[in-house]
């Protein structure tokens, strides 16, 4: 793994970015991550596919938002070392349908930011930002002074938000959800995934929590009913909520559905700007 000059972080502890990346077929984990990814792998021998599709769900997503809703910001938030993986990015995905987009990425690991800034490939403007901690990101001095994004965001206009596979790292996601209705301009779009207990066997679900006990975050598997709630406020868009490797508003996207872990995924918009006839909420009121 390249680890940028000046990095005191304890690199014996996972880090959710590294096990992520080894997931999806990257070269940027410590012995730790690796460790915890083969712990998960062992009880959910799905895990590699189902992150896979969870990262395409991601592009997907925020590429559809963008080019169905007319949005030309997009705030990835908890990027991860994603610079090596041999997949779109988020960034990748959205200007492929608007080029004029700005997209930013935020993490809270300064490894993360470190080799974003270091290597400029991907997220070159990634900036610090906790999802826990939403002034961090809405109140970033670059938003504002820095000379590459001076006017180029504007916090009146509608955003996407892209969250993926980061809430189930947090204790309470609807003080967060709530904490972006307040901040987002209406027509705004979020696209979330989480991990989910629902239908996934007890036996699995103790592996993975206890493999991710060693890191620095531990995760948190909801039930569908719950995940679904968070988006109170929003309106929630069709298909709803729905395995990632399922999501599509056309239904289109029919990858394989695992037994042995798994991830959904959705889309919400704020109201308060007109729908249109194809957009009827279908649930988050």
């Amino acid at each position: 793994m390249i680890i940028p000059a000046g990095i005191a972080r304890d690199f014996t502890q996972a880090s959710e970015a590294g096990v992520y990346n080894f997931y999806l077929g990257g070269k940027s984990w410590t012995a730790a991550d690796k460790e915890t990814a083969l712990a998960v792998i062992r009880t959910s021998p799905d895990a590699q596919a189902v992150a896979k599709e969870n990262f395409l769900f991601a592009g997907r997503a925020a590429a559809w938002a963008v080019a169905e809703f007319d949005i030309r910001q997009v705030f990835d938030i908890g990027i991860g070392i994603v610079d090596d993986v041999p997949l779109d990015l988020v960034e990748t995905c959205v200007h492929n349908v608007r080029p004029d987009a700005v997209v930013l990425g935020f993490d809270n690991d300064e490894v993360v930011l470190a080799r974003a800034r270091a290597l400029r490939t991907g997220y070159g403007r990634a900036l610090y930002g906790d999802i826990t901690d939403l002034d961090s990101i809405f109140n970033h001095p670059d938003l504002l002074h820095h000379p590459d994004l001076a006017g180029s965001i504007d916090f009146t206009a509608p955003a996407v938000i892209v969250l993926a596979a980061v809430l189930h790292f947090v204790d309470d996601p609807a003080v967060v959800m709530a904490g972006l209705r307040d901040r987002l301009a209406p027509g705004s779009v979020v696209v979330l995934s989480h991990a989910t207990r629902t239908r996934t066997s007890q036996a699995r679900i103790g592996g993975m929590t206890k493999a991710y006990e060693k890191g620095r975050s531990p995760i948190i598997f909801r039930e569908e009913d719950d995940i679904a709630a968070l988006a109170d406020g929003w309106n929630l868009l069709p298909p709803a909520l729905v395995d990632v490797q399922r999501w599509s508003p056309d239904g289109s996207y029919q990858g394989e559905v695992y037994e042995s872990v798994r991830v959904v995924g959705m889309t919400a918009r704020l109201p308060g700007l007109s729908q249109g006839p194809d957009h009827t909420p279908g649930g988050g009121q």
